[in-house]
């Protein structure tokens, strides 16, 4: 039986490890492409050896473009006036729901579910981490962007993240995009190190 267990500890790793993988590729499959601002930092504080820190733009309680009166009253519902901080407290992951624009920006984030049944078809889930517990630190899927060793330059130009998010708000960081949400396809340009692709950073 002693002889057996590397064995079978060796396969359960590997199921393991592809069931990983199989959910990984579940999610990109099936679920919906949206993009969130980065907020604009100078790119040399950004880059901390091959990675760069995103910081988002979300957009609490905006005020999105023809806002009706009823629109501003849930974009200033539980937001940043009305949430207590004890909200937040012992929290991992914070619930919201995000109204998105034509090409699937994000242009305001709420913590009042009434956002989904006023605009059904541009909104959407969205969960944040709360690593922080507090309101400026609530942040989608990642805090930083991995990617190969002197693409810096290419990828200081970024304006969005490119998130997949399934339906109950779960969202994957995919990519950084320009600001007409084109992907650089920084790898690419790097002939040595072709075929290999940015890793996420929790």
């Amino acid at each position: 039986m002693q002889k057996m267990l590397p064995l079978v500890l060796a396969t359960l790793s590997i199921i393991l490890f592809g069931l990983m993988i199989a959910r990984h590729e579940w999610h990109l499959a099936h679920s919906d492409h949206i993009y969130v601002k980065l907020q604009p930092v100078d790119p040399r504080s950004l880059i901390q050896g091959d990675y760069m820190a995103l910081n988002y733009d979300l957009y609490f309680g905006g005020k999105p473009p023809q806002a009706t009166s009823t629109d501003v009253q849930i974009a200033q519902d539980r937001t940043t006036e009305n949430l207590e901080r004890e909200y937040f407290i012992d929290q991992a992951s914070i619930l919201s729901y995000v109204q998105l624009d034509a090409q699937h920006r994000v242009i305001r984030t709420s913590f009042n579910p009434d956002v989904l049944t006023m605009y059904p078809n541009s909104s959407t889930k969205l969960i944040l981490k709360n690593s922080e517990n507090t309101f400026d630190g609530l942040y989608p899927a990642a805090r930083s962007y991995l990617f190969a060793e002197g693409l810096e330059a290419c990828y200081r130009d970024a304006q969005y993240a490119a998130l997949k998010v399934k339906k109950n708000g779960q969202p994957l960081l995919v990519g950084l995009v320009g600001e007409n949400l084109q992907a650089f396809d920084c790898e690419q340009k790097q002939a040595w190190w072709k075929g290999s692709k940015a890793t996420l950073v929790n």
